[in-house]
């Protein structure tokens, strides 16, 4: 039988195994940094170490009756447990951003990051600790005891944790200013305060009703005889480094290089980090600098503007879904839809967000623009995001676990879905350039949502925070593609688009490229924006008709 333990000790207990052992990728993240040699480094160590652990007991000592701090321990160390395995395995920091990706993340997505590793570390790491604990007997004291010796141990451990802090001060503030990101490494704090962030960032939105936006926008001279289609092609989790139309030593592009009308930006940059903060951020309006969920979700966006000058708008989805940016328009939903002409799979390749376009541009009516959102290079399955065909390097890891695979096999892996990703581009384009004989004028616009680490200084994956994530999560690949027709209807130079593309671009670019290619006039277009208007042979105003 166990013997009764006094609580005051347990709780200290719990605060040692948090602060150390469950928070292994910030120890080893502190001491990269830190990288201690001397007497000094160490002392600053060390005196970290203790305070981390005497701040958490204080806060456990503060849940510590016998109910309370057993069922926060229940939950608090499986949890824990979870975002340190995540953040070691990947390399991931835990901010509301990272919040609001995972809870609006589909179950197919949240499939791939479960493992029986993550399922071990969480039962032995988290849920046997935690049981172990509540079997733990407390010893027997009068209420008045108890309270007197929870205030002493607390009193003794905040005046340590003053003496050890105050000689290390100057290091404390030079680190946190200069890594912001250690204090979204330590956990359980790091997650704690970011679903705080979450929740008040949803509870200011809910009382907010959806304000009209661009209600003043309408098409000029619109033509009668052709009509128009702008396709926009929201892609996922590919960055600029790794196309070869940007200098990558693959062959990551065997099929845009072929096309000779195609321009290439290699200087674009994603307002987020991931998709719940790109995908709105691109289609409000708003600017990356100017941008928040709570902006985004209060008021109208590119979509509803479109709708306002009378053309068609179409939402074509094959990802975890639009985060409320097709709200008000027309959406198809082709995650769910098995297709048997490609390989069998639980989930579709983006090849089905062409199918069928080909039939639907035969029969429009009106001028439109199209959204494809494709599921592209999402990782950590990267495997799974093309068929088998497509393989191209070898070989490709096969396993959602990074720690299982060599680098060299996971770069494989996001390569191939580059390949194929590339591969349905061009066949979009080919789908495009063939509507001209159905008397539709057609372009595409495509963009990479965000980029991706694939294993640069310990980091996988993306979502960390824009201020101090790495040019491999923003820096995207962004292509364009207007058929002949379109240009010549537009008076667009494409000599001119091509000696342009030098110039840094951004996800801010295609709210007001999209409006000025569609010839759609109002307040909100701000031609500078326009990635066509310096090359219009007839340049437009920022609101009016075109100028002769």
């Amino acid at each position: 039988m166990l013997k009764p333990r006094r609580p005051e000790i347990l709780a200290l207990i719990i605060a040692v195994y948090i602060a150390l052992v469950l928070n292994q990728p910030f120890w080893h993240k502190f001491l990269n940094i830190v990288a201690p040699h001397s007497f000094g480094d160490w002392l600053f160590t060390v005196a970290a170490a203790a305070v981390t652990v005497l701040l958490a007991y204080v806060v456990l000592l503060a849940f510590s009756l016998k109910p309370l701090l057993r069922v926060v321990v229940l939950i608090l160390l499986p949890v824990t447990a979870a975002a340190s395995y995540f953040m070691g395995e990947y390399g991931i920091v835990i901010d509301a951003q990272m919040v609001r990706n995972v809870l609006e993340t589909d179950t197919r997505e949240t499939s791939d990051l479960i493992s029986w590793e993550l399922i071990g570390y969480i039962l032995f790491l988290g849920v046997a600790p935690a049981v172990l604990f509540c079997l733990v007997p407390w010893t027997k004291r009068s209420w008045r005891d108890e309270m007197l010796a929870k205030l002493a141990y607390a009193s003794v451990a905040l005046v340590a944790c003053v003496a050890m802090i105050l000689p290390v001060w100057g290091n404390v503030l030079s680190l946190g200013r200069e890594h912001r990101e250690l204090k979204m490494m330590l956990t359980p704090v790091n997650y704690i305060s970011a679903l705080t962030a979450y929740w008040r960032s949803e509870g200011r939105k809910r009382v907010k009703a959806v304000a009209v936006y661009g209600q003043d926008a309408r098409q000029i001279a619109p033509n009668t005889v052709r009509k128009s289609l702008f396709v926009i092609v929201v892609g996922e989790t590919a960055r600029a480094d790794h196309f070869a139309l940007n200098g990558y030593e693959r062959p990551t592009n065997p099929g845009l290089s072929k096309i000779p009308d195609l321009i290439n930006y290699p200087k674009a940059y994603s307002c987020g980090t991931d998709t719940a903060q790109s995908v709105p951020c691109m289609f409000s309006g708003l600017g990356h600098d100017a941008f928040s969920n709570a902006k985004a979700e209060a008021r109208q966006n590119l979509l509803d503007i479109f709708k306002h000058a009378g053309v068609d708008v179409l939402w074509r989805e094959n990802q975890a879904g639009c985060k409320g940016v097709c709200a008000r328009v027309e959406t198809e939903t082709l995650t769910g839809h098995k297709v048997p002409t490609f390989f069998p799979s639980t989930e579709n390749y983006d090849d089905i967000l062409v199918d069928g376009l080909d039939a639907r541009i035969a029969a429009l009516q009106h001028d439109t623009v199209i959204v494809l959102h494709m599921m592209g290079s999402h990782g950590p399955a990267y495997w799974k995001r093309y068929p088998p065909t497509f393989e191209t390097f070898a070989p490709a890891c096969k396993d959602a676990q990074f720690s299982r695979c060599e680098r060299s096999s996971i770069i494989n892996a996001y390569d191939n879905t580059i390949v194929y990703s590339d591969h349905v581009l061009a066949r979009l384009i080919g789908v495009l350039a063939d509507a001209a004989n159905h008397g539709v004028d057609a372009g595409m616009l495509y963009v990479s949502d965000h980029g991706e680490s694939l294993g640069e200084h310990g980091m996988y994956l993306h979502g960390m925070p824009y201020a101090i994530a790495p040019e491999a999560q923003i820096h995207v690949p962004m292509v364009v593609w207007l058929s002949p027709t379109l240009r010549e209807g537009r008076g667009v130079d494409q000599t001119c688009m091509v000696n342009h593309t030098g110039q840094r671009v951004s996800q801010d670019n295609l709210f007001h490229s999209a409006l000025g290619i569609m010839n759609v006039a109002t307040r909100v277009y701000d031609p500078s924006l326009d990635l066509f208007a310096v090359c219009r042979n007839r340049p437009r105003k920022a609101y009016g008709s075109l100028t002769p």
